[in-house]
């Protein structure tokens, strides 16, 4: 089985260099990937999860790949949990309403023969929300009802064990009183791949018998507060394989994608503009 873990897309009804990434993504991913499946690991839309033109048109984006699709949401989607959500953009019930309505459910569970993979918003995990008590019934109950002898995959939006030990001004993975829930409920299950995004960079470390993989993002490179130790900084996508009892994760480069930072895209500073005299 052959699983692509996408990132990090950031699109915008303005367009520009973030869109024409994605497109040809997608056209990598139809014409020579071929996968089983595609999961989008949060931040499809650009930055504002209260733009509506800016999820419509990620929406339709989206349907240009082929293999079945299934996504779960960034803080760029519905918000972010915590004191210090970045830009002052908190996670809300109304944020995540209109991405379920765009994208489908927040979390959710495919089954394949191969293995099995669930998805789970992380920007709920330490919020307070009664979504997030739904998600964690809904968490226990699934942990539970796993059928033995099928390897697991886990995918969220933010890095479940911790990144770094540097002060940060906003929450960069899943905080420690949810992650040392989630790693309550996974200790009995085989667990074989856990994939995040949200930090623009690829690494793989391994975890007991768990792949932890950061995925890289395809819309532009971004630096992070502290140093993330043995992390690539390219665009690109993961290439999952399950062979049997075998999970592994590749880096892939995406053909004549071009290494854009952050200041190539204009749209995202115009997008910032518009969100601050929102505030």
């Amino acid at each position: 089985m052959k699983i692509v873990q996408i990132s990090d897309t950031h699109l915008t009804a303005a367009g520009g260099p973030t869109e024409d990434a994605f497109r040809l993504l997608s056209r990598h991913l139809n014409d020579e990937v071929r996968p089983d499946l595609v999961v989008h690991s949060g931040d499809i839309q650009v930055l504002d999860p209260d733009d509506a033109a800016d999820r419509a048109h990620s929406r339709e984006l989206l349907e240009l790949i082929d293999a079945p699709l299934l996504v779960i949401p960034g803080n760029h989607d519905v918000g972010m949990p915590g004191m210090n959500a970045w830009a002052g953009i908190s996670v809300t019930d109304q944020r995540v309403g209109a991405h379920v309505a765009a994208f489908g459910p927040d979390h959710w569970r495919h089954d394949a023969d191969e293995a099995v993979l669930l998805g789970i918003n992380s920007e709920l995990l330490g919020s307070g929300l009664q979504l997030e008590a739904d998600q964690w019934r809904w968490l226990e109950q699934t942990f539970g009802d796993l059928p033995e002898g099928r390897p697991v995959l886990l995918f969220l939006h933010k890095p479940l064990w911790s990144v770094t030990d540097e002060p940060v001004d906003h929450q960069v993975d899943v905080e420690p009183v949810a992650r040392d829930r989630l790693l309550g409920l996974v200790d009995g299950v085989d667990l074989r791949a856990v994939g995040c995004g949200h930090l623009h960079r690829y690494r793989q470390v391994q975890r007991g018998r768990t792949i932890e993989v950061w995925a890289p993002a395809t819309a532009f490179l971004a630096s992070v507060d502290g140093e993330l130790p043995d992390s690539r900084q390219e665009l690109g996508y993961v290439e999952y394989t399950v062979a049997g009892d075998a999970v592994s994760a590749k880096f892939r480069l995406v053909p004549g994608m071009p290494q854009l930072t952050v200041d190539d895209v204009p749209e995202i500073a115009k997008a910032i503009e518009t969100m601050t005299a929102a505030l």
